[in-house]
């Protein structure tokens, strides 16, 4: 007895021990639960019962200067499903063949694929899936995701210079990839109660950070001057069967791009359609030799230094110069020529001879001044600087050739840059793209002008800008001249280089100009890669185009100021002459009566008897109506078709007037 006792005591403290020992470790381990390794075990209760869902940031907005928008975000569905759980497989599938216009089959495949998770549709535009959203948003057996889509209502318009953006919304080219952090914004989230089924469900006690939309940017870029570069670069572009063409157009007086174009064109809501070469901006991108448009520099680095004079003859009558066993020629002889009729007829000998009696050293500080052999630091990716040999490795043959717009590479951009500091009286500007961006805050963060460097002075700039005037008017580039436009610019048709070799075949023909050349406000430089035929040259190629851009301009737009704000006197001087270029072209226009105009009733009561506009050109159409008092608005190109205001009308002095013309 005493034994069964003794063994039912140690059975008893055994399993005391055994007991407690349990309970040591159950509390040791609560203990490592709940206090050493609370964090980690928190966690995986954290993962178990919530879901932390990502709350996507919109994209800011891109908008042109008048804020029209030319990048916006767009949502996009998609539709998923969990086959298994899906008791109508036929009829979700008609739905979304209907939806879809397709055929059913594609659709019933995947649902009785027997897989717990398919995709139907992805990336489905909001105005086709909208109504299959609102069906099956409730629907737990039916996914569907939405995002945002970037999409671009102007489709090839800008292409090139907005860029795209992946899936995911970020930027890979153009102003998309330059300012991604400022369109980005920040995302948010949201956390949701999950079951043990994985059915979500929102908490409002649960934690939640509202994302922060991207920043909207507004371009400097004027979206009509924009259809209007593209619409003619593209025209010549087909014409002359070239390889590429591209155009800019620049404000001088501030730096700001209003309209930049390259052509082959690019639709970035359409990125796999095109080549990867056409989604490139080759305006700041690809380089090529300027040819005469480059002669500007020699011209102006002779004026400052007072190396010449206009009115100063140079001696052209070989039509040839010899450089270092190189005989250069000029396009046709010409008789002795002033250096005013020098940069007319864009002679090669005489400016080889003015850069000659310049020098090397001025020549080439000249051309750092006007920006050449450097980046301009525009706010887009990918920029180059162009090429400029090594003032050591200047020869007396490469003095002649980098004068004449040979032996050295620019940008478009470059050009175009170099040509503003003429046009606005010799201030080197930093180019700008973007004029303003908004913060989702409201705050503004606005762009000023960056003068970088002052070229040469005010009184050598208006030379230069009277010598370019006579180059249109009655040189090289007559077929950039309107008759009261006053348009100044300079041509170039520069040999390719192939293979190492200057081509006998292929070409780069230029036109960079400014107008009204006393006031200069736009500049614009068109660039026309390997134009094919005969008709090469700057002067038959691009110079046409620059032209038709500042006309179309000059109709569109009240804003463009013909007189010179600068100067009161010049002021008056240049509204007598645009006053009586006016009066000429309407005498010859305008319906007679006796000796009188019947266009005009009444001077003191400011009413005008609106003239008959049918059949008369742009410009004709332009200069009568404004000549009579009548506020014009030009729409399309060729012939007057239709007038707003029935002709015969008695008007009131300033009414609009709406003309539709077409070829």
């Amino acid at each position: 007895m005493e034994i069964i006792k003794s063994n039912i005591k140690k059975r008893i403290y055994f399993l005391s021990f055994f007991l407690v020992l349990v309970w040591i470790v159950i509390v040791g381990k609560l203990f490592s639960i709940q206090v050493t390794n609370n964090e980690h075990y928190r966690n995986i209760s954290r993962k178990q019962s919530e879901y932390k869902k990502t709350l996507e940031s919109g994209r800011g907005t891109i908008f042109d200067r008048n804020h029209k928008p030319l990048a916006i975000n767009t949502i996009h569905y998609s539709f998923a499903a969990h086959p298994l759980q899906i008791k109508y497989k036929t009829r979700l599938a008609k739905e979304f063949a209907k939806t879809f216009n397709t055929n059913y089959q594609q659709y019933l495949k995947k649902l009785k694929s027997g897989q717990k998770f398919v995709w139907l549709e992805r990336n489905v535009p909001k105005s086709i899936g909208n109504e299959l959203f609102k069906k099956y948003k409730n629907n737990k057996n039916i996914i569907i995701y939405e995002k945002n889509h970037r999409e671009y209502p102007f489709n090839e318009l800008s292409g090139q210079l907005l860029g795209f953006t992946n899936v995911d919304n970020n930027g890979l080219s153009g102003l998309e990839k330059e300012f991604n952090s400022e369109l980005s914004g920040t995302p948010g989230f949201q956390i949701l109660e999950k079951d043990g089924k994985g059915k979500k469900t929102f908490r409002p006690d649960f934690n939640k950070k509202p994302a922060i939309d991207g920043s909207d940017i507004i371009l400097t870029l004027d979206h009509e001057y924009q259809a209007i570069l593209q619409q003619e670069l593209y025209a010549a572009f087909e014409k002359f069967d070239a390889d590429n063409a591209m155009g800019i157009i620049v404000d001088p007086a501030t730096g700001e791009i209003r309209a930049v174009a390259s052509i082959p064109l690019f639709d970035p809501n359409h990125t796999l359609d095109y080549n990867v070469s056409s989604r490139k901006n080759i305006l700041v991108t690809d380089i090529f030799e300027p040819g005469s448009t480059f002669k500007i520099v020699a011209a102006t680095a002779a004026l400052e230094e007072k190396s010449v004079t206009p009115e100063d003859t140079i001696e052209t009558e070989k039509g040839y110069i010899i450089v270092q066993t190189r005989k250069i020629h000029d396009h046709e002889v010409y008789p002795n020529l002033s250096f005013a009729d020098v940069i007319k007829h864009s002679s090669n000998v005489g400016t080889i001879k003015v850069a000659q009696k310049l020098g090397k050293s001025e020549l080439f500080t000249y051309i750092l001044k006007f920006g050449f052999g450097a980046k301009t630091n525009i706010d887009f990716p990918g920029e180059v600087p162009g090429q400029l040999v090594s003032l050591k490795k200047w020869t007396d043959l490469r003095l002649a050739q980098v004068a004449m717009g040979h032996g050295i590479t620019c940008t478009s951009l470059q050009l175009a840059m170099a040509y503003s500091a003429i046009a606005n009286g010799g201030e080197l500007l930093k180019p700008q793209i973007v004029k303003s961006i908004i913060k989702p805050t409201g705050k503004i963060s606005i762009n000023k002008k960056k003068v970088i460097r002052r070229v040469a002075s005010e009184n050598t700039m208006e030379i230069i800008r009277k010598l370019l005037l006579h180059t249109v008017k009655s040189g090289t580039g007559t077929k950039a001249n309107v008759r009261g436009m006053n348009i100044a610019g300079k041509t170039g048709t520069a040999q390719k280089v192939v293979d190492g070799k200057y081509s006998k075949s292929e070409y780069i023909a230029s036109f960079a100009g400014f107008f009204p050349a006393e006031n200069p406000q736009l500049v614009c430089v068109v660039v026309v890669d390997n134009p094919k035929g005969p008709n090469h040259y700057g002067g038959t190629v691009s110079a046409p185009v620059v032209k038709n851009v500042f006309t179309r301009i000059t109709n569109l737009s009240n804003t463009i100021m013909l007189t010179n704000k600068k100067n009161k006197k010049n002021k008056q001087n240049s509204n007598i002459v645009t006053t009586t270029l006016e009066n000429e072209i309407v005498k010859k226009t305008l319906p007679r009566k006796g000796n009188q105009f019947i266009s005009k009733v009444d001077n003191n009561s400011g009413m005008i008897k609106v003239p008959d506009f049918r059949k008369m050109s742009m410009q004709k159409a332009l200069t009568v109506g404004q000549s009579c008092g009548l506020h014009m608005i030009i729409r399309g190109s060729g012939k007057v078709q239709k007038q707003s205001v029935s002709r015969g009308k008695i008007v009131k002095n300033g009414t609009v007037c709406i003309v539709d013309l077409s070829s």
